[in-house]
Parts: structure tokens; C-alpha cells; sequence
């Protein structure tokens, strides 16, 4: 039988895979409106499989809907009968009701999927459908951070005091370092924990604190402000200039800042201009800087959050650079501190109007470092940006660390994708992270599968999930978390039903 996938149905804007089913095939499918239960639940997206006779919401509604009284709404080509069987909780067992009879009874969805039944208009066939309305039993769109409890940080190190972590040559390098010794560890993908490790040799006095990476190479300062280069992270050559202060790379060039005898100014390697840094601009505690493309800017922007400005006060605010000029971007900062770490991600949108799900773009700042009058404070608090480091907030309650991740500072969080499969998404010894189960999700909690609204006429068997790694990072005396965190919003690990 050829199959042909057709556009959407006006009636109830459902996927409907069409093809000769003796009349029996279903049109439209939808739950009538109810606002007791769920606001616009009449606009809840729901595709008919007619292939495989399944009708389902592939975004699941919100966890905690009640689905045990909805009234439902059904075209079919030309029926001359339209039954639905389901479980009676009054009664506990199963009844039928004729939907043409007595289309506004409620059906209970609660127990479990409900058979609707079609027959022909000639009476001569008849075909069965299972309908699913899919409800999450977890808060699928919480960051999660379960599968990272016995992972430390790569290296030949046993007892490491220092690290850092940057992004090289579509590579992940980790360094590591004790009194005179280092140790540096490569890998593509830190899922696959497949690290490749060596001996580093670093510059006299180093400041490991200070590693980070162009296009092309990666640099480090010393206790003097001199400004080493490397193409592999193993050896180390003086270039002969000084800074005081990386910023990050940005293509082929290192930035960041040097105290001169007028004052502070922005600098960079291969030389560049230089240029006086603006008033309330960060000379130092600048955590991560991240490079991303924006709608502002034909080029690339380079920003970073919060920090220590030249007259050493802490600030909360953004900061870019987009290859010419330096400017404060943010019109709402997040809380002064240093050392925050930086990523872009992305997180679920939910359009209430029809309960579908789309991604949008956002910035995270987490952890940190203050000063109190009872002496340093760091946190593991975490702010978002929608609007590319513009205006920050609080992330919610879903977003936030969970309690067993302690406040820290001064940590490098990268994003990865990997490829996932069912088996994969399920598993927690192939990639020997170790589960933890966390106090904002339980552990026997077990969510319903996600599905974005493609139009495809074959389940999906592998897709990309977009992990969190992150590295190391200190407590408030300074002492290293000799351990690697692996985070993910739960909804992305759901297997996409088409």
C-alpha cells in the first residue's frame, strides 16, 4: 500500500497520514474545549496515524491535566458507526458508547488508551483505533543533572589542585595541574569519556586560570602578566607580549586587557589596536567569554558576564566585542560577581494557545563569586537572557542546580550533542556516568515521550541531545571540585515519536 502524507486538516490542524482504508479513516480528532481542565484544550495538536491507527498528542499536555472527563471531537469520511470503548472508573470496567448517539460524553483517558472503533458506511468494514492523550509525569523541561556522580575530572593527576577547560580545534581540552606537574586530556565528546592524556609542560609561574583558545592556538599568562602560545596545550613559547587580563579568543586573536601608565586598555595577540576600556567594563574575573553569531551583528559577538571593573568593583553587567569596538549590552544584569560561567543553550517553549512545543535560543550564567562582610561567597545560583545578554533574570525553580551540586566558582561549562538512540537514552553504564537521582525529580519517575511536530511517516529511531558538561570549578577557600557534571533538559532526551 503507498502511503501519502498529507498537509494539515482545518479542522483540527492534525497530522493525518492518508491512504485506502474502506472508509473507515479519520479526518479530524480533537478534545472539546473544558478551561476547568486546561486553558485552549480544544487547540491541543493531535496527529492520526491512520497507517498504524493511532491517534495521539505528541506534545504531552502539562504534567497533573486531568484527562478522566474529556469530551471529544471526531470527523470521519462517511461512518455509520463510531464507537469508543474505555474503563468506567465508577463501574471499573469497560463500557462503550456510540460517539454519532452521544457525542457529548465524556470519555475517560485516565485509565489508559481508548479504542474507537469505525465502520463503513456500507457496514461492510470496520477498523480500530487506539487514542492516546499523552500527559508528562516528570517536569520535562527541568535541567537536570543526574549521571555525573562518580565522574572526576580526566587527567593523570589523582589529587589535582587546578584546571581549566576550553574549547580547541572542535576538540575538548582539559588541563590539570599540581605544583610542577600538569596533565592535559583531549576529547571530541565527553559522553564517550574516550580522553586521550599526556604530560603538559607549562610556562614558569603559569596561570593556569588564564588558559584559553583562538582558532588557531591556544594561550596562557604567567604571574607577570607575560603571554605564552601553543598550538597543542603541551609545550609553551613566550610571544613577548603582556597582558594582564584574557578575556578569550575571537578568530584568529586573543583579547584582553593591560594596566599601562594611562590607565587600562583593551589589547589583543596578534597585535590589534589599542584602545582605552570604557568606565565599568571588567579588567579581570571575567569567567568564560563565549563567540555566537547574533541578529544584531554581521559579524560575531563576543560576551561575557560580570567581572571586576578598574576601580575593582564587581559588576553584573555584559559586556561584548564584535571585532571593532567594546560596549556594555545588557540593560538588566544579573547579581555582581566574578567568575560566572557562560553557555548557550536552548529550552522549550510552550505555546499555550495550542500546547505545542518549539525551542528558543538562551544564554545561561551560573556560579560565581562575592564578597560579604563575613569574607568571599560563591553560589550556584543561575540567571537566563532570552534576548541574547541583554536583560537577565532568575532562572526559574526548573533551571536552578540541584542541592547536591554545591556552590561554586570559577567552573567551565561546555555543550555537546550526541547522538542518541532509545537504548541509549535509557542506559547508564555504557558511557560509564554513574545515575543520580536529585531532590527536584524522582528517581523512579519515568517520563512520556517527546515529539516535535514534523511531518515525517516513520518513527524516529535516532536524534541529537544537547548535553551540559560542566568542569571543575572551586569552593569558596579556593579548593577544587575535581569533578565533571553532565545536565540536560529532560525533554530533550525523549524519544521523539515522529
Amino acid at each position: 500500500m503507498t502511503v501519502l502524507i498529507s498537509g494539515c486538516n482545518k479542522d483540527s490542524d492534525s497530522f493525518v497520514a492518508e491512504g485506502d482504508f474502506g472508509n473507515c479513516s479519520v479526518t479530524a480528532f480533537s478534545i472539546a474545549k473544558d478551561d476547568s481542565v486546561l486553558a485552549k484544550l480544544d487547540s491541543v495538536y493531535f496527529s492520526i496515524d491512520l497507517v498504524n491507527a493511532v491517534i495521539f498528542n505528541a506534545d504531552s499536555l502539562p504534567k497533573g491535566t486531568r484527562t478522566d472527563k474529556l469530551i471529544v471531537k471526531i470527523s470521519t469520511a462517511s461512518a455509520s458507526a463510531c464507537d469508543l470503548t474505555f474503563r468506567d472508573p465508577k463501574a471499573k470496567r469497560d463500557t462503550t458508547i456510540s460517539f454519532i448517539s452521544n457525542p457529548n460524553d465524556s470519555i475517560n483517558f485516565a485509565d489508559g488508551p481508548v479504542k474507537l472503533s469505525i465502520t463503513s458506511y456500507d457496514g461492510l468494514k470496520k477498523r480500530d483505533y487506539t487514542i492516546k492523550v499523552n500527559v508528562h509525569q516528570v517536569e520535562p523541561d527541568t535541567l537536570y543533572w543526574d549521571k555525573a556522580s562518580s565522574r572526576n575530572l580526566p587527567g593523570k593527576l589523582s589529587n589535582p589542585a587546578e584546571q581549566k577547560t576550553v574549547e580547541f580545534d572542535g576538540k575538548v581540552y582539559c588541563m590539570t595541574a599540581s605544583g610542577n606537574a600538569a596533565s592535559l586530556a583531549v576529547c571530541e565528546n565527553p559522553y564517550n569519556n574516550d580522553w586521550t592524556l599526556s604530560d603538559a609542560s607549562l610556562p614558569a609561574d603559569a596561570r593556569l586560570s588564564t588558559l584559553t583558545a583562538s582558532s588557531d592556538a591556544l594561550y596562557m599568562l604567567d604571574s607577570h602578566g607575560n603571554l605564552y602560545k601553543s598550538a597543542d596545550a603541551l609545550t609553551w613559547a613566550a610571544t613577548g607580549e603582556h597582558m594582564d587580563w584574557l578575556y578569550g579568543g575571537y578568530d584568529d586573536k586573543v583579547l584582553g586587557a593591560r594596566k599601562d601608565a594611562d590607565g587600562w586598555k583593551h589589547v589583543s595577540y596578534p597585535s590589534g589596536a589599542v584602545t582605552a576600556v570604557p568606565a565599568g567594563c571588567p579588567v579581570s574575573g571575567t569567567g568564560q567569554m563565549i563567540v555566537y553569531e547574533t541578529k544584531w551583528s554581521a559579524t560575531p559577538l563576543a560576551l561575557f558576564v560580570g567581572g571586576r571593573d578598574a576601580s575593582d568593583l564587581l559588576v553584573g553587567s555584559t559586556w561584548g566585542y564584535d571585532g571593532t569596538t567594546w560596549a556594555k549590552i545588557s540593560s538588566r544584569d544579573i547579581d555582581e560577581r566574578e567568575n560566572v560561567s557562560l553557555f548557550p543553550y536552548f529550552t522549550p517553549r510552550v505555546n499555550k494557545n495550542n500546547w505545542r512545543v518549539t525551542e528558543r535560543s538562551v544564554l545561561i550564567a551560573v556560579g560565581g563569586n562575592y564578597e560579604s562582610g563575613e569574607g568571599p561567597v560563591v553560589s550556584n545560583t543561575v540567571y537566563v537572557s532570552y534576548d541574547q545578554g541583554i536583560t537577565w533574570e532568575e532562572a526559574s525553580s526548573y533551571l536552578q542546580l540541584p542541592d547536591y551540586i554545591r556552590p561554586f566558582t570559577s567552573a567551565q561549562a561546555i555543550v555537546r550533542n550526541t547522538t542518541l538512540d532509545e537504548s541509549m537514552s535509557r542506559s547508564a553504564s555504557a558511557d560509564g556516568w554513574m545515575p543520580l537521582s536529585g531532590t527536584r525529580l524522582p528517581a523512579w519517575a519515568t517520563p512520556v515521550p517527546f515529539a516535535k511536530t514534523s511531518r515525517v511517516s516513520q518513527a524516529v529511531t535516532e536524534w541529537e541531545c544537547p548535553y551540559i558538561y560542566l568542569f571543575g570549578g572551586t569552593d569558596a577557600a579556593g579548593k577544587l571540585n575535581d569533578t565533571v557534571w553532565k545536565g540536560v533538559i529532560r525533554r530533550f532526551t525523549f524519544r521523539p515519536l515522529y
